[in-house]
């Protein structure tokens, strides 16, 4: 559910895996576009009243929906897994967000979000989990970059505090990656993370990645913050993942010229 920068190009690597994949979108331009592309699109809206007839029987769903697109994020979240489960879905995985989290928590403990995002993502989380699907997963990406979504753009010419902070950042290849895995191999009720385990500070990090694009470096004041990173090990020491792009510093200087 939802064709977007996640959404198109995971569609995309699991028919490249030999599977029968159809997506969501929200306009009848975009269902045209990718019907002529010759890949299975319906219009189907995310809210708290999903209308619309569910678009087809399924055995696994995949939302990659965000937060922003109803106001009542969880209400619908919880509706569409009523009608995915009534239409015979059997396995779900969600993605959600490192928000969950409050700053410096581990992967390892209880989510305790301090924004109101963080709580709409976690709340949406646990409807997914107790819908009793045959086997519901979660994965938290950390902050989302790759092709169309370049780092350098994203304080480019800001004053911003917190240079002294970890940069916690996954790749788009490494969640499409990752989220392949976890629809077969991730374990039911289970939350993983993914953060990209190379943390430069941001400092570092968002003046050359500015530079790179040209653009004025962001100017960073006090207070400084504490480095706290975002580890995403749990889905490397149970299934075996391997982080693509492991360091968001390192793809700067190697890749980025060819990934804007």
């Amino acid at each position: 559910m939802g064709a977007g920068w996640l959404g198109l190009p995971l569609a995309q690597a699991l028919i490249d895996e030999g599977r029968k994949v159809a997506v969501t979108v929200t306009s009848q331009e975009k269902v045209d576009l990718l019907r002529a592309s010759g890949l299975d699109a319906c219009l189907l809206h995310l809210s708290a009243q999903v209308n619309a007839a569910w678009p087809l029987a399924v055995g696994s769903l995949i939302v990659c929906v965000p937060p922003g697109k109803t106001d009542d994020y969880p209400g619908a979240i919880m509706q569409l897994c009523a009608k995915a489960r009534s239409a015979g879905v059997r396995n779900i995985l969600f993605v959600s967000a490192t928000s969950v989290w409050a700053p410096g928590q581990r992967e390892e403990e209880q989510a305790a979000p301090q924004t109101e995002r963080g709580l709409r993502m976690l709340a949406a989380e646990q409807a997914v989990l107790a819908a009793g699907f045959e086997r519901a997963v979660v994965i938290r990406p950390a902050g989302l970059y790759g092709p169309g979504r370049h780092p350098g753009r994203f304080l480019a010419g800001k004053t911003v505090s917190g240079g002294a902070q970890a940069v916690n950042l996954v790749h788009q290849q490494d969640l499409v990656a990752a989220c392949c895995l976890l629809l077969v191999q991730g374990v039911s009720g289970s939350c993983y993370t993914l953060s990209a385990p190379g943390h430069p500070s941001r400092r570092e990090f968002y003046r050359v990645a500015a530079r790179r694009l040209g653009l004025v470096a962001p100017d960073f004041i006090e207070p400084a913050g504490d480095f706290s990173p975002v580890t995403g090990a749990r889905i490397c020491r149970e299934l075996g993942f391997d982080y693509r792009v492991p360091d968001p510093l390192a793809w700067l200087a190697s890749e980025a010229g060819a990934a804007l």
